[in-house]
């Protein structure tokens, strides 16, 4: 085990033990003394459960160094993939953010506000032979980086219900949402298999929650959340991770 993890670990412990029984003396003082015992071993397990949320979040969550690490986002145009574009590239690391615009405000504010490590490149995640020129510039432009994660975030919305809907609607949204990250996942698997890194889905709350008169969307969604559940598990004999993110509606 590692040591830090011990230091943090007795540290943590008597801490709790002085602040519950602080506690217990302050709240019982009057009660009989098997009543004590038994709320002062509650009050503990409480103060322990509760102060070590803090405690791991603060000493025991892993540092990770940015430098030489690569991320490909897909769907930086606006939204979270914009935002996490910039962010990551003010955090160090080599950033290939791609856009269905190239030109679009988006792609132009990231070319102009952020560091030569951020490439802005064009990409259709619905389009195969535009996800592999992707792959391939990715390949071609790591460097001396090596590629950490891929952060599936492209998407598209579309509601009313199944009656109304169209069924191009469906199409649309399972083509991007769904068949999207997966032709993009199956393009950069040979390179997350190098380094053992990990494949970010953006999927939505609408994967784990039906919403009504936006069937096209969540159930591209839903569909989205059922790969990502069963690639977890395939590829965590190479060491990669997998992460499902599940925001609400974000612009």
């Amino acid at each position: 085990m590692d040591s830090r993890y011990i230091k943090v670990l007795v540290c943590h412990l008597f801490c709790t033990s002085v602040i519950s029984t602080l506690l217990n003396y302050a709240l019982l003082s009057y009660s009989l003394s098997l009543y004590s015992n038994i709320f002062n071993v509650f009050l503990w397990i409480c103060v322990a459960a509760f102060t070590f949320q803090f405690t791991k979040a603060k000493f025991l969550n892993e540092r990770i160094e940015s430098e030489n690490k690569a991320v490909l986002i897909t769907g930086c145009d606006s939204g979270f993939g914009h935002s996490l574009a910039k962010r990551l590239d003010s955090k160090g690391f080599h950033v290939f953010a791609t856009c269905l615009f190239p030109s679009s405000e988006g792609a132009t504010e990231l070319k102009k506000s952020c560091s030569q490590r951020l490439h802005v490149l064009h990409v259709d995640v619905t389009k195969d032979d535009s996800v592999k020129e992707a792959v391939d510039y990715v390949k071609q432009n790591l460097g001396s980086s090596e590629f950490w994660a891929v952060v599936n975030n492209a998407g598209i919305i579309k509601g009313f219900s199944v009656e109304l809907a169209h069924i191009n609607d469906f199409k649309s949204c399972l083509e991007v949402n769904t068949l999207g990250p997966i032709r993009v996942v199956k393009a950069v698997m040979p390179l997350l298999k190098q380094s053992k890194g990990r494949i970010v889905n953006i999927t939505s709350l609408g994967g784990v929650v039906a919403f009504p008169y936006f069937t096209p969307y969540t159930t591209s969604k839903y569909a989205a959340v059922g790969f990502t559940e069963a690639l977890r598990q395939e590829v965590d004999i190479w060491g990669i991770k997998v992460i499902s993110l599940e925001p609400e509606i974000f612009k």
